[in-house]
C-alpha cells in the first residue's frame, strides 16, 4: 500500500542557527512545546539511531507514548524520524524537519508520511487525518517559532 502525505511551511523569525540549537537538540522538546508532556533519549548526544520517548499530553492516535528513532539527521540542515510502532490506523509514520535560511530568519519544514493499514485507512481515515495532522504541525511549528524568538 503506498504512503500518504503532507508538508508544511512555516518563517520563522530566528536565524537558522539559533532555531536548530532547539530543533537539533532531538529528545527535548517538552521544553518548548505544549504536544509533549515529556522526552527523553537513548544517548548523551543526537545521531542517527537515537530515540526519544515522549508523553503525550492527551491521546493521538491511540497512543499515550511514543518512541521515535533517528533515521537522518544532518546538523544545521535536517532530522528525520520513524515511530516506532503502528499510529492508529497507519502500519507506520515519519516525519522530516527542514530548515534554510530566510532574509534574517529561517524557513522552516515539516513533511509526513503514514503508510496506511488498508483500503479504509487510505481513502476513509486519512481526509479526516491529514487536517488534524496539520494543524497540530503548524501549532508546533509556531511555538517553536515563539520559543526560539524569546531566546537572547
Amino acid at each position: 500500500m503506498s504512503e500518504v502525505s503532507f508538508a508544511v511551511e512555516r518563517p520563522l523569525r530566528a536565524p537558522v542557527d539559533r532555531v536548530w540549537a532547539v530543533l537539533g537538540d532531538f529528545g527535548t522538546e517538552h521544553r518548548w512545546t505544549t504536544s509533549v508532556a515529556r522526552c527523553t533519549r537513548s544517548t548523551p548526544d543526537v545521531r542517527v539511531g537515537t530515540q526519544r520517548t515522549c508523553r503525550l499530553p492527551k491521546p493521538l492516535m491511540g497512543r499515550t507514548e511514543a518512541t521515535e528513532t533517528l533515521v537522518e539527521y544532518e546538523p544545521g540542515h535536517a532530522l528525520a524520524y520513524v515511530l516506532e510502532g503502528a499510529a492508529g490506523p497507519f502500519a507506520r509514520a515519519q516525519s522530516r524537519w527542514s530548515v534554510r535560511p530566510a532574509g534574517e530568519g529561517t524557513m522552516l519544514r515539516v513533511e509526513g508520511r503514514f503508510e496506511p493499514k488498508g483500503w479504509a485507512a487510505r481513502h476513509l481515515v486519512w481526509p479526516l487525518a491529514r487536517p488534524m495532522i496539520v494543524r497540530l504541525t503548524r501549532r508546533v511549528m509556531a511555538e517553536l517559532d515563539a520559543h526560539v524568538a524569546g531566546v537572547a
